[in-house]
């Protein structure tokens, strides 16, 4: 169990050197016959399509709407105001014109590759202005027949008339014709100074760099809050204000740089910031690499009370990258590096790093492998980035280790990861299928339990190790687009763990029995998510729902494990207001119950471990543009 490279890391270099054997023939046959160029472009192209129309809500047809970008496309809508366009990936701004119809529609949408999205445009119709009658009587008063006099040219003033004397007594230019003179000792050249130069230049780079930048992003005014059932789902104190900001640019066709940054106030002032740039999809070395900061610092007496360990605050900082490397067409290799730094843990050697490979064995069809090591502290989830591309909200929660005086220790997990998956979708809808089998080594693995102390806010909870857990299971699952309107996946798995309970476990069952498990364990998980899309009201819908077998009961008298289920669920819906670039104001509201991102590479324990997590409520106003 202490070992870097167990039995079953063996086990799966045999298999891939067995996989790597046995596809080596049927890559050869594949290669003579590659994919015509039309195909590959087809496979890797996104789709924008949509609906026009006007402001009283009537279908246009006939609209050309246009893609401007790494391509130029353009495509006009049928009888039911709908368009398609098949775009390359990257940046592209839409446009929509027709006669008799004003447009003030521009936005900025990014392609990826099998990636389908809907945009619904409305233009305005023009008023008809009303028909002008033009007299013939007020043309002028002279016959027809007569051609009209020419006015007579203006006669040069005489030299003796009063308008020749002003003429000639007017101020002189101060402008000199100075050919054929010698200059003057006093007529030195101007040279500007390296200050002067350095200004105009610095001007100049700004101006270009506005002017010429499609920027892009959202600036988030939200309101969060906290609710404890123990309480009956009432808040424990004022909801607080949190301030969010995105923007970035693409990088010529080569990808794209973003910031994101959020702060609140309150008792517990929070902030954090992340700087990132990522190449597009279809380079060979789709890569991303960033830098964030995360702070907490108490201001007033009720902040201070809730960091009762460090008393001042706590400060996270990390740098990661990670790369997708096309060696050749079947052939991908993923591998990546995080480097984390806390302040309140003791330790540096927080290296996180993993390496994982994606073989074509047949058409649509491809064996992946996966090799992780991840190093998770307390609170990591509250001071990260998350690995969607949602707001990052700062650190809301306070923790404190449930033995006094115990230092924080930080969670190790080995991962190690084989399986198959095949792709029934067609292009530019993809349904992809597979299985795979998993092994996961956590050490000290972290247990998460709210409400041990009733004095401390909902927000507040201790932390502890029960032991270490050596993981085996299998698991199947089945993502894809159910319909150009709907996204789901859903994955089943089956494992079998066993425990090795260390030196706090004593402590954790005094609290909280049912986080010190059985020797040993069966577990059932079933984790869906759905997106669904409804372009008629302009509405976005996303749920994530988690069930198991194995939740650790909310109450400190039960023994055994329970059945539950843990849900996210964000509703956005547009608003009918629009910026003066063209953007769109949206209302969002989310409510979840989930502790940590169901993406983030924790352990699978993690959330069984988490006791009591108060639904957290957030809402606001996005303005994206």
């Amino acid at each position: 169990m202490r070992g870097w490279m167990p039995r079953p890391a063996a086990s799966i270099l045999v298999v891939v050197a067995v996989v790597t054997i046995s596809a080596s023939p049927a890559m050869a046959q594949l290669a003579p016959a590659p994919r015509p160029v039309s195909v590959e472009a087809a496979v890797r192209s996104g789709v924008v399509s949509g609906v026009v129309r006007d402001d009283l809500g009537q279908i246009v047809a006939g609209v050309a709407v246009s893609a401007i970008g790494t391509i130029q496309a353009q495509a006009r809508t049928d009888a039911t105001g709908s368009f398609n366009l098949s775009l390359v990936p990257g940046e592209y701004v839409l446009r929509a014109t027709h006669s008799g119809y004003v447009s003030p529609y521009r936005a900025l949408v990014r392609v990826g590759a099998s990636m389908h999205l809907r945009r619904n445009i409305i233009i305005t119709k023009l008023p008809e202005l009303p028909e002008r009658r033009v007299l013939i009587a007020s043309v002028g008063l002279t016959d027809p027949g007569e051609a009209p006099a020419r006015p007579a040219a203006a006669a040069p003033p005489e030299k003796g008339s009063l308008h020749g004397w002003y003429l000639r007594h007017l101020p002189r230019t101060i402008l000199r014709d100075e050919s054929g003179q010698r200059p003057r000792r006093t007529d030195l050249p101007y040279l500007p100074s390296f200050v002067d130069w350095a200004v105009v230049e610095s001007a100049r780079a700004a101006t270009s760099f506005f002017a010429d930048t499609h920027f892009s992003g959202q600036v988030n005014v939200l309101t969060a809050t906290a609710m404890s059932t123990a309480q009956g789902g009432l808040p424990d104190r004022d909801p607080r204000g949190i301030a969010y900001m995105a923007v970035g640019a693409p990088i010529g066709v080569h990808g794209d740089w973003r910031l994101r940054g959020a702060l609140s106030t309150g008792g517990l002032a929070s902030w954090v910031v992340l700087g990132e740039y990522e190449a597009r999809d279809v380079q060979a070395h789709a890569f991303k690499v960033g830098m964030s900061y995360a702070a907490q610092r108490a201001v007033d007496d009720f902040g201070t009370a809730q960091l009762t360990t460090l008393g001042a605050g706590r400060a996270v900082a990390s740098v990661f990258g990670h790369d997708r490397w096309r060696v050749q067409p079947g052939l991908e290799i993923d591998y990546g590096l995080r480097l984390d730094r806390y302040d309140y843990v003791v330790g540096q050697d927080f290296i996180s790093p993993r390496v994982g490979f994606r073989l074509g064995i047949a058409p649509k069809t491809s064996f992946r492998g996966l090799v992780a090591n991840s190093v998770v502290a307390p609170g990591a989830d509250e001071f990260l980035p998350p690995p969607t591309s949602g707001p990052w909200l700062p650190p809301e929660r306070t923790f404190a280790s449930l033995v006094p005086g115990a230092p924080f220790r930080s969670e190790r997990i080995r991962r190690y990861e084989a399986g198959v998956e095949h792709d029934l979708g067609a292009i530019g809808q993809p349904m992809v299928i597979g299985v795979r089998w998993f092994h996961e080594d956590s050490r000290d693995q972290l247990a998460t339990m709210f409400g041990v102390n009733s004095s401390k806010a909902v927000g507040h909870y201790y932390v502890a190790s029960p032991g270490s857990v050596l993981l085996d299971g299998w698991a199947l699952r089945a993502a894809g687009n159910v319909s150009p309107l709907v996204k789901a996946s859903v994955e089943y798995s089956i494992s079998h763990a066993r425990w090795a309970f260390g030196p706090e476990a004593a402590d954790i069952a005094r609290v909280m029995p049912s986080a010190v498990r059985a020797e040993r364990e069966r577990l059932h998980d079933v984790t869906s998510t759905l997106e669904a899309s409804i372009p008629d009201t302009s509405t976005i819908l996303s749920v994530a729902y988690r069930v198991n077998s194995a939740f650790t009961r909310q109450d400190a008298e039960g023994l055994a494990v329970m059945f539950d289920g843990r849900f996210a669920v964000q509703l956005r819906q547009a608003l009918p207001l629009r910026t003066l670039g063209g953007g769109r104001i949206e209302f969002m509201v989310s409510v979840s119950n989930l502790f940590r991102d169901p993406q983030n590479s924790g352990s699978f324990y993690d959330e069984l471990l988490t006791v009591r997590t108060p639904r957290r409520v957030l809402g606001g106003v996005q303005v994206r543009f």
